[in-house]
């Protein structure tokens, strides 16, 4: 049954061999014209079954690949949120690189803003500052996911001896940005609380 699809591709993942990862993959890689029930569970098994390799035909196929429906490109987004919680096989930073892809897509960039930076990879923040102003980024819950990774990342408190530079750029990047769009800010910071 359709409904049991997602669950069913990720006991394959737990359980599955090189034949069923196959099966997956060619499921996966199917065109779909329409939103797909279960594919994301799929993905996730597939991850689980192929790690790293797994990944890299998902980047290929749903991630970096704009003409897929968003339906697909964000079941692959749930698979990487998946992996990122409760599997295993891939490295934490693969996981973030590929959920880095998806800041190319606006329809998309206020939620890989907030899983990066739950998932602490500060390497964008930079890049966050260059598209706040970006005309294809100029939507509301955008900017305020902006602003909420700037929040977080100058709150982030680094294992001793780890980097910590992104703290004090964050804190100056939150200066600029309540200095330049104060409502934001202000919007942003309401009901939101940092440790």
């Amino acid at each position: 049954a359709p409904t049991r699809l997602g669950l069913y591709g990720l006991l394959l993942g737990l359980a599955g061999t090189e034949t069923d990862a196959q099966l997956m993959r060619e499921k996966i890689v199917e065109p779909a014209d329409e939103f797909r029930l279960g594919i994301d569970g799929i993905m996730g098994g597939y991850l689980l079954l192929t790690g790293d390799k797994g990944l890299d035909v998902i980047d290929k196929e749903k991630l970096l690949n704009e003409e897929v429906p968003f339906s697909e490109t964000y079941a692959a987004m749930q698979a990487l949120r998946f992996m990122w919680t409760y599997g295993s096989g891939i490295e934490k930073p693969r996981l973030q690189q590929s959920m880095r892809i998806l800041l190319a897509r606006p329809e998309l960039a206020d939620l890989v803003i907030a899983d990066l930076a739950r998932w602490k990879d500060w390497t964008i923040i930079d890049r966050l500052m260059e598209i706040y102003n970006a005309e294809e980024y100029s939507i509301p819950s955008i900017k305020r996911a902006i602003v909420r990774y700037m929040l977080v990342a100058a709150k982030d408190k680094p294992e001793e001896g780890a980097d910590d530079s992104h703290v004090a750029k964050a804190e100056g990047y939150l200066k600029t940005l309540r200095d330049n769009d104060p409502k934001t800010v202000q919007q942003a910071e309401r009901f939101f609380y940092v440790n």
